[in-house]
């Protein structure tokens, strides 16, 4: 796939597109009437300064609902307002983006960009307003086994992002947590933000601003019995709904996958291919192509660059998704979570089966180590909450592919070609 990724003139501008003019024009995004809800409520609470109460406003949705557009337009109108903000989240690869984008060239605006481990350590009041994205991975602590022990803090991570600002948004999708550590549930930042004296408020995100579909999202919930009362998978109707226009399909073969998304980069649309991690990852060595780790049949591809440093013109896995030199490589949940592009091909492994009416996990196919040891519930929420990460990343259309022949059998089942 040489011109996966490619960009294109006429393509719609993605967040990161928009991000750096966020910082310097009120309308960089268009927000819907929910989002300009929470604007007007986190404005009053930063101009209300007569009572001097901490205020806590914890805000969920779902994939594509605009979470990250809002934390971006909050950042920038707190910043052009003259108020002292940062924006964090709990992903190297999403904040290493945001640097290089909405950060470009500027070391001031890089550092409005932080982890939730680097704002634990501003001082206590010293900002105005913090905005934590993505804060279902909130952990714990901000301890790491590199924190010196003179500085290490039984408080725990929202305990001192709480502490950081006056107001502190919280923007969270309790089902992108998908790994042993990450803490972050509505009922957990209420409870400690009340605990902390912080007077909470809410909000629900329900628009759909990434996918071409107001239901593709609750039906990839559906898929992966997601729901709190889950229904078998529900069948998919290209045709069903005004205003429909996301394409989804499913391949026989990583090739046929392959060409279905070519066809689609021909046109100049952006494409990713992903799969769960199924497969070792192995480390790029100067000099050296990358090592084409996954093996289907006799078709077989790398992953994107393992680690944070570029490697022989190829970009780093926080960046694979943002950078035409990504193309042709496979990301993970690592590389493409917070991320979205045009099409996106997604490969189930052979962690996730279905079996009769049900999915299945086998603990025994993951190759990702966060998951060594996980007890068997968990683990299997947190693949199949990974498969919905990957199948939420495409705004035009979804290709699918499985390893596994009842599972294809599934897929053709519900989707319409």
């Amino acid at each position: 796939m040489p011109t996966a990724g490619s960009p294109s003139r006429s393509a719609a501008p993605t967040l990161f597109d928009l991000a750096a003019c966020s910082l310097t024009h009120a309308d960089a995004f268009a927000l819907s009437q929910d989002q300009q809800a929470v604007l007007g409520h986190v404005h009053r609470l930063l101009t209300d300064k007569v009572g001097g109460q901490k205020a806590a406003v914890v805000v969920a949705g779902t994939a594509g609902s605009g979470k990250s557009a809002l934390a971006l337009t909050l950042l920038g109108e707190a910043v052009r307002a003259g108020y002292r903000a940062r924006h964090a989240t709990g992903s190297q690869a999403f904040t290493t983006a945001l640097r290089k984008t909405a950060g470009h060239g500027s070391r001031a605006r890089q550092q409005l960009f932080q982890y939730f481990g680097t704002a634990a350590d501003i001082e206590r009041g010293e900002l105005d307003l913090l905005v934590c994205d993505d804060a279902h991975q909130l952990r714990a602590t901000s301890n790491t086994r590199y924190t010196p022990a003179s500085r290490r803090s039984d408080r725990t991570q929202t305990e001192q992002l709480l502490d950081a600002a006056r107001v502190v948004v919280f923007l969270l999708d309790e089902d992108q947590a998908v790994r042993p550590g990450q803490i972050g549930t509505r009922a957990y930042i209420e409870t400690t933000a009340r605990a902390c004296g912080a007077t909470v408020h809410t909000a629900q995100l329900a628009s759909q601003h990434r996918h071409r579909s107001t239901r593709y999202a609750s039906w990839v919930r559906r898929l992966l019995g997601l729901d709190d009362a889950p229904l078998p998978p529900a069948s998919w109707n290209a045709d069903e709904g005004p205003g429909e226009r996301f394409e989804l399909r499913v391949a026989d073969s990583p090739d046929e996958l392959e060409q279905l998304l070519d066809t689609k980069t021909e046109r100049g649309a952006s494409a990713r291919m992903t799969a769960g991690l199924c497969w070792p990852w192995s480390e790029a060595r100067p000099g050296s192509p990358l090592v084409d780790d996954i093996v289907i049949g006799d078709w077989n591809r790398p992953w994107s660059v393992k680690g944070n440093r570029a490697v022989n013109g190829l970009p780093p896995s926080p960046l694979w998704a943002l950078e035409p030199a990504g193309a042709g490589q496979v990301g993970c949940v690592y590389s493409a979570q917070g991320f979205e592009y045009d099409y996106g091909g997604v490969i189930l492994g052979p962690d996730l089966l279905w079996r009769g009416d049900r999915w299945i996990t086998d603990p025994a196919a993951t190759r990702d180590d966060a998951l060594d040891r996980a007890p068997a519930a968990d683990l299997d929420l947190w693949v199949r909450r990974t498969y919905s990460v990957l199948l939420t990343r495409a705004r035009a259309g979804t290709v699918l592919y499985s390893t596994d022949a009842e599972t294809r059998a599934l897929l053709h089942g519900i989707i319409d070609a």
